[in-house]
């Protein structure tokens, strides 16, 4: 019955490295900006931004560059990945993340 009520349009930026979940961002229109550095392996470095609905790695020292010429991303199912690095942004609906127990699922709120 509750699922009725569920806003389909509400978003989350799930960012992994090495397949392990190191945060779960909310995308949201009204939410304000944040940058911030992971650091994947020694050496390694990934600047994230986000921006209200969308996400992005803004710069990175991977060789090929292929997540920062990727850009901006802010729709249900897109992804960002920087394989050297092995870091994936995923674009997922706020409700049904596997491992929420009824909580908000360790969302980072901007």
């Amino acid at each position: 019955m509750t699922e009725a009520h569920v806003n389909t349009d509400q978003k989350v930026a799930v960012i992994s490295i090495n397949g392990h979940v190191k945060r779960r961002i909310k995308l949201d229109a009204h939410a304000g900006h944040q940058q911030f550095t992971l650091y994947p392996a020694k050496g390694e470095y990934n600047v994230i931004e986000v921006d209200g609905a969308r996400i992005r790695d803004k710069e990175d020292n991977s060789p090929d560059q292929i997540a920062v010429h990727t850009g901006w991303i802010s729709q249900i199912g897109q992804q960002s990945i920087c394989l050297p690095h092995k870091l994936l942004i995923e674009i997922k609906p706020a409700q049904g993340n596997k491992g929420t127990s009824g909580d908000d699922g360790g969302l980072v709120h901007p």
